[in-house]
């Protein structure tokens, strides 16, 4: 029997997909399309509306064509309903370990449902992990779950509470990928800051650490903090990250920059908190890279709360802009108000946009001609994707260079969102 996996959204599903194949494989074959697979499982996300309804009518499509379905990840949780009318069977994220389980009831015809309460370390687990080949990336998450309740995020009914994974299990996954070659290692979950904090404390400081102890020459990029969270221990994350296995790269979301719209999302901070921060990191490390999240268009956001975050966009100046317009969702306080015109959504997404771009543009042409050391992560129709100690993305032509490999270039262009360059 032969499987087929769909992955949608973040890195957290990313991890959770890789575990999914390794679990899976050990009783049936990989399928290299829809087509030729028995069964298919949609690994999903629920962040916006528009993804559950391409999940959902590609689901319903190949169901049509006589495909066993299986729904997994946070998709299941949000809108249980919707996923049961299609799939044979549903499995939620923190359920991931039975996942061999569901697929065997659903191939003998039974309709089968899953969605408990589970705090699994799926860090334990990483030995089953089946990695692809494509890059020389490994994804490493340290955590599920969160200690916040943002009122427009529908994750926290599908990803529960914080679940911090055992630190000696996630060393020795970083072990393990760097054993099988792998240079970059990118740490995820939904709020790295609070790491530890279920236990008792933050210890997301001490985990660098031990991190940077490791032997080799590989990089790391951390992944997303909330400000409130990261706040109490940015001094020791500033310190740790001195270390050059560390990208110089930092993921903190604004979402906006009107501190009435925060406190109405819940999200723990004021805008002077994500200034604070953003200025200290900017002061460490000078080209460090900046990246952010911002909503556009939330039921409650004013023309004066937007020109709060225009405001803020231009004095921080961030790298990298997640921007998404607001999507009402099931199991939020949110679903409750009244949305605001899809125009004005657009419009503002489209002035964040412009910022963004033309800020960054400015910036990436001041490296031009400079010369720098790049870690070589995979192969582009262009050329070679790599990055620089900062994490910022260099496209190679004709690099000559294996991936995984480090590599001194010149930067001879740039776009908005990339550099170029060749080997020096």
């Amino acid at each position: 029997m032969k499987f087929y996996l769909q992955t949608y959204g973040c890195k957290l599903n990313q991890s959770d997909s890789e575990l999914i194949k390794g679990i899976l494989s050990r009783k049936f074959i990989e399928a290299t399309s829809e087509k030729e697979a028995d069964f298919v499982i949609f690994n999903t996300c629920a962040v916006v509306k528009k993804t559950e309804d391409k999940i959902l009518k590609t689901a319903k499509f190949l169901k049509n064509k006589g495909k066993k379905i299986i729904i997994a990840g946070c998709l299941p949780s949000v809108c249980p309903e919707k996923c049961q009318e299609i799939a044979d069977g549903i499995i939620g994220a923190t359920n991931l370990r039975d996942i061999g389980k569901i697929a065997g009831s659903v191939l003998k015809n039974k309709k089968i449902s899953l969605l408990k309460k589970e705090f699994i370390d799926k860090a334990d687990l990483c030995n089953l992990k089946k990695r692809e080949g494509k890059t020389n990336s490994a994804i490493v998450a340290v955590s599920e779950g969160c200690l916040g309740n943002c009122s427009y995020c529908a994750t926290k009914s599908a990803r529960r509470e914080l679940n911090s994974f055992n630190m000696g299990s996630i060393i020795k996954e970083i072990k393990g990928a760097l054993n099988k070659e792998y240079k970059e290692i990118q740490l995820t979950s939904q709020d790295m800051a609070v790491y530890g904090a279920d236990k008792g404390k933050q210890t997301l400081p001490e985990l660098l650490q031990k991190i940077s102890g490791i032997d080799g020459g590989f990089r790391v990029k951390i992944g997303m903090m909330n400000p409130g969270a990261a706040k109490p221990i940015f001094e020791k994350l500033l310190k740790t990250m001195e270390s050059p296995k560390f990208y110089k790269f930092l993921h903190l979301p604004l979402q906006s920059g009107s501190d009435e719209l925060l406190k109405q999302m819940k999200r723990g901070y004021k805008a002077k908190d994500f200034a604070a921060i953003s200025k200290k990191f900017r002061k460490k490390f000078r080209n460090g890279v900046l990246a952010t999240d911002i909503i556009a268009g939330h039921p409650l956001e004013t023309e004066k709360d937007f020109a709060e975050t225009v405001k803020i966009l231009k004095q921080t100046k961030p790298d990298i802009v997640h921007i998404f317009k607001f999507s009402a969702r099931p199991n939020t306080d949110d679903v409750k108000l009244k949305d605001i015109p899809d125009r004005i959504k657009k419009d503002r997404s489209r002035i964040l946009t412009k910022i963004f771009e033309e800020t960054n543009a400015k910036r990436n042409k001041k490296f031009i001609g400079k010369k720098q050391e790049v870690l070589i992560i995979k192969k582009e129709k262009t050329g070679c994707l790599a990055r620089n100690d900062s994490g910022r993305a260099v496209i190679i032509k004709n690099a000559g260079k294996s991936i995984g490999s480090f590599a001194k270039i010149r930067i001879t262009g740039s776009k908005w969102n990339y550099l170029l360059g060749e080997l020096a």
